[in-house]
């Protein structure tokens, strides 16, 4: 069956449909609700579910059809992909229907342990030790899940927060990484730029500042540590920011949102800063990196990726695409700035960055089913990455 033939259009057409779902039932629990899903507080499952259910199922779409793409192979296809999909469905459901937490633990993990295998594979088998760093942080996803689940089921005090927490920056490292190798070709691309290599330098520094960032930010995020770590971190980012920007990004309709998410993520590492100096609240520098950066890098990817691996043209996007990005990019800025501003009216914050987030993945969507649920058109006309 071809939506099985590749991984971005179950993974794609479930993430995005799966925000709507899941954030329309956070904002109905928010600010008071005597509900939990399987024993697990509204916050803490929005928190896991936004990591380990939407952004992961994006991730998983994109990576699992590139390392096919590097590896020449059907590593991700067919029944094990349909068996992936229905495990990672499966644990999303469950949560919503309050099944037993050890039998969502069990699917939740098997889906990791799948989505490791899928990747990690191929890559070995091809010798690909480029892409050894993305195994690991797979891996690694593993494990911090089931950190969650152990403090989901009293087994590790922390456990739930440190998971989530853990689990997000983990994802956002595999973002970067993403973002290392495609923001630079997409713009060079779309605007007819000469090659600008990257720093060796910058990216080391990022990569390493980045992972000590996540274990500040899980541990102490209060404490003046976490503030000696951001704050060279922002500027280490800003830099490569600096590198691979360029004015004329903002005619491109599907570039612009993945500057504006990386901008948003360099927003979150220098709230972090703050948050260890006891200036703003740590979840305002964590919102900054999920709703502003992975929302808007995750959208676009979608929107990106879906046109140029079903041979049409990326240039050439539905039109209606933008209000998707526009909104997207309102609600993060409503979720974190207007905050800091008058955190009198919070919860009004919070519930238009919800209603927000319905809208814009609601009309993704509405305007991708008729891209990913069918064949793909026989004339090639779009680029492939």
């Amino acid at each position: 069956m071809f939506f099985f033939d590749r991984a971005f259009r179950s993974f794609f057409l479930g993430g995005s449909f799966f925000a709507v779902v899941a954030m329309s039932v956070w904002w109905l629990n928010y600010p008071v609700s005597s509900y939990t899903f399987s024993g697990v507080s509204p916050m803490m499952w929005h928190a896991h579910e936004m990591v380990f259910g939407y952004a992961l199922a994006t991730v998983t779409g994109f990576l699992l059809t590139a390392v096919m793409n590097w590896t020449r192979s059907d590593s991700a296809s067919g029944g094990s992909l349909m068996l992936l999909f229905l495990l990672w469905v499966s644990a999303r459901i469950g949560f919503l229907f309050g099944a037993p937490l050890e039998a969502l633990m069990i699917l939740d993990i098997l889906f990791n342990v799948g989505l490791f295998l899928h990747f990690a594979v191929p890559v070995y088998h091809r010798r690909l030790w480029a892409q050894s760093g993305l195994v690991a942080k797979f891996g690694l996803l593993i494990f911090v899940n089931m950190l969650f689940y152990a403090g989901a089921l009293g087994w590790i005090e922390g456990g739930l927060l440190w998971g989530v927490i853990l689990g997000l920056f983990l994802v956002l490292a595999i973002n970067l990484t993403m973002m290392r190798r495609l923001i630079p070709f997409f713009t060079e691309k779309a605007l007819g730029l000469a090659e600008r290599p990257n720093s060796n330098l910058l990216d080391q520094l990022a990569l390493i500042g980045f992972l000590a960032l996540m274990v500040a930010a899980t541990f102490f995020p209060t404490h003046w540590l976490t503030s000696v770590i951001a704050f060279p971190l922002v500027w280490v980012h800003a830099l490569r920011f600096k590198t691979w920007y360029h004015r004329k990004v903002w005619s491109v309709l599907l570039l612009w949102p993945l500057h504006f998410s990386y901008g948003f993520m360099i927003l979150g590492m220098l709230l972090y800063g703050f948050s260890g100096l006891n200036w703003v609240a740590p979840s305002l520098a964590l919102h900054a990196l999920a709703a502003g950066g992975i929302g808007l890098l995750c959208s676009s990817m979608t929107a990106r990726i879906s046109l140029g691996h079903t041979n049409r043209n990326v240039f050439e996007p539905p039109k209606a695409v933008v209000w998707v990005f526009g909104v997207l990019a309102l609600a993060a800025i409503v979720r974190v700035i207007f905050p800091m501003v008058d955190d009198s009216h919070y919860v009004l914050w919070m519930h238009l960055s919800q209603l927000g987030w319905v809208f814009a993945f609601g009309l993704l969507t509405l305007l991708y089913v008729p891209i990913l649920a069918r064949p793909s058109p026989e004339k090639d006309t779009g680029i492939r990455l």
